[in-house]
């Protein structure tokens, strides 16, 4: 994050009118998000844990919530590894600086493919060619904010709230695309709780919940951990390429 950034603290709405519309930017939830990418952008390494519900369509009966539990552990700026268990199944992620490694807890399955010198440039690039979602990337992302202005939407917040026991702070915003919603937790790393999104540009709108919790930060982990050991009797298979619609 760019330690330059410039911010306004207080409960100040701003107005600004770009390109023939109107953002409403409160500094207050700036200077909170500014925080929580601050703190993300620091840390040596992290792990956490997201339970997240999202929607799928279905032709006879609408929308369906589907679920999906995540333990997540970083070490930056090239370590990762990513155990997911839900409704898409059971399966993990090795990252070790130079491979990402794939494996199916279900079928015994096992995929690798080089992989960039970084957590974020794998991030970016798994997602972009194999479609591959990692919970909770937005937030690590040193653009995270720039990026969500770039929009021209509005961010408000909201005030304080209780979620999963903790106090948070509750922000809301929206762009030409989509709603969303931010809990920051009150405490002095201010890391995410909650994030909810909204496809409102979707006839359906669907929606998107994460809850961040079990948080750990600047432990130090052996690079064992990040190493994949190829299960005995497994079978190789490839990253299948992401979907492109027509």
């Amino acid at each position: 994050m760019n330690k330059k950034f410039l911010f306004l603290m207080g409960l100040v709405i701003l107005t600004i009118t770009a390109k023939g519309q109107t953002q409403r930017i409160d500094s207050t939830a700036v200077f909170l998000l500014h925080r929580t990418s601050e703190t993300l952008q620091d840390i040596t390494s992290c792990s956490f844990t997201t339970v997240t519900t999202y929607d799928v369509f279905n032709d006879n009966l609408g929308l369906i919530k589907h679920a999906l539990n995540e333990k997540v552990t970083m070490k930056f700026p090239d370590k990762m590894k990513v155990v997911s268990s839900g409704d898409k199944g059971n399966k993990g992620l090795w990252y070790n600086g130079k491979t990402l490694n794939y494996y199916s807890f279900d079928n015994n399955t096992y995929a690798n493919t080089t992989a960039p010198g970084s957590i974020i440039e794998t991030i970016d690039e798994s997602s972009k060619k194999f479609g591959i979602e990692f919970p909770g990337a937005d937030f690590f992302y040193p653009d995270f904010l720039k990026d969500l202005f770039a929009e021209q939407g509005n961010l408000v917040f909201l005030g304080k709230t209780i979620v999963d026991g903790r106090e948070c702070f509750h922000i809301a915003g929206s762009d030409k695309t989509k709603s969303f919603q931010f809990w920051i937790g009150n405490d002095d790393l201010f890391l995410p709780v909650k994030l909810v999104i909204i496809y409102t540009s979707d006839k359906d709108k669907p929606q998107y919940e994460a809850i961040y919790k079990d948080w750990i930060v600047n432990t130090d982990y052996p690079n064992s951990m990040f190493e994949f050991m190829t299960p005995p009797k497994s079978t190789k298979v490839k990253f299948a390429p992401r979907e492109t619609s027509k």
